[in-house]
């Protein structure tokens, strides 16, 4: 015999569930910035306490749910990096390049949620839905690089910021940025040279030198 509170529990998660459809379709549409918590319930067919019931906030809603992929690949990198300090830097950095640039690929919805109706007002770092993952990939960084005893003259915050932007730029628009004879491996391999590149990434031997 199925009981009261198995019903709720029941419930609970379908409403979450129709949240979370109604979220990623919001999101896709009308990009993050336009995209209310209103909408979202009035879509899904609850109340905006409902939703908050579920989701403490827009920014989680949406890391929840159009944003998943990414950050759950931002996050599970980051905690990976400090792991070995031996592994190669160009290695790291490909594995990310690569598994950004294909997460992306595959998911163009992550991208358009982020681009699609951005608004007019400058946003700021912090604000940013992504704030949390981003960070969890500085403080990656600078790990990796206290254990193995690397420096770069750039400001690493600065630098992962510009470095995920330019993997999902080149995910976006890829197609129309290189020519139709490109090997899939190869847009990766670019990106991790520029990005190390552009880190004035510098070996162990001559970090002390910086």
């Amino acid at each position: 015999m199925t009981t009261t509170t198995a019903r709720k529990r029941r419930a609970s998660a379908e409403v979450k569930r129709l949240i979370a459809h109604a979220a990623s379709a919001e999101f896709a549409e009308k990009g993050f910035e336009r995209t209310t918590i209103r909408s979202v319930a009035r879509r899904a067919g609850v109340t905006e306490s409902m939703v908050f019931r579920h989701f403490e906030s827009k920014a989680e809603l949406f890391r929840s749910t159009a944003a998943a992929p990414l950050v759950e690949f931002m996050n599970e990198f980051a905690g990976a990096m400090g792991d070995d300090p031996r592994q190669d830097p160009y290695d790291v950095t490909l594995r990310f390049a690569d598994g950004l640039y294909a997460l992306c690929s595959t998911n163009r919805h992550i991208l358009m949620s982020l681009a699609a109706g951005a608004s007019d007002r400058p946003a700021t770092a912090a604000a940013s839905p992504l704030a949390p993952c981003l960070q969890a990939l500085i403080d990656g960084v600078h790990e990796y690089m206290e254990n193995s005893g690397t420096a770069a003259a750039s400001d690493m915050r600065s630098t992962v910021r510009l470095a995920v932007a330019l993997v999902l730029g080149t995910a976006l628009a890829g197609e129309a940025l290189f020519p139709p004879d490109t090997a899939e491996c190869e847009i990766p391999s670019a990106l991790a040279r520029f990005i190390l590149h552009g880190a004035d990434y510098r070996p162990a031997s001559t970090a002390d030198d910086v």
